[in-house]
């Protein structure tokens, strides 16, 4: 698939998983569930081998908020956000990644 197809696939699945349409995932919306909705497609993208610059073109995020995201997402999944943790689980599953260390 190239970068353009993930990133839909993804958007997609973060949707289903959060219960946020596509469309306002990525507007400047600062509800928690919409910012964990971002912060799972970042993170997706990331298991998927996109670098930052990638991310930060296909999400149209500063790649210093893309680089953020990747670098304290880990404090999130391993906290006691449950839900958060369980959104990310089922879009890795229903995209078939793995979950990275």
């Amino acid at each position: 698939m190239d970068s353009v197809s993930d990133y839909k696939a993804v958007l997609a699945a973060v949707s289903r998983a959060t219960g946020i349409p596509e469309a306002f995932i990525f507007t400047h919306r600062m509800g928690q569930i919409y910012k964990d909705a971002r912060w799972i497609v970042v993170r997706l993208l990331a298991d998927l081998g996109y670098y930052s610059g990638q991310i930060a073109e296909l999400t149209g995020m500063t790649p210093r908020n893309v680089n953020r995201i990747i670098s304290t997402i880990r404090i999130r999944e391993f906290a006691t956000w449950r839900q958060f943790g369980n959104e990310l689980d089922a879009c890795r599953k229903a995209l078939g990644i793995t979950a990275t260390s």
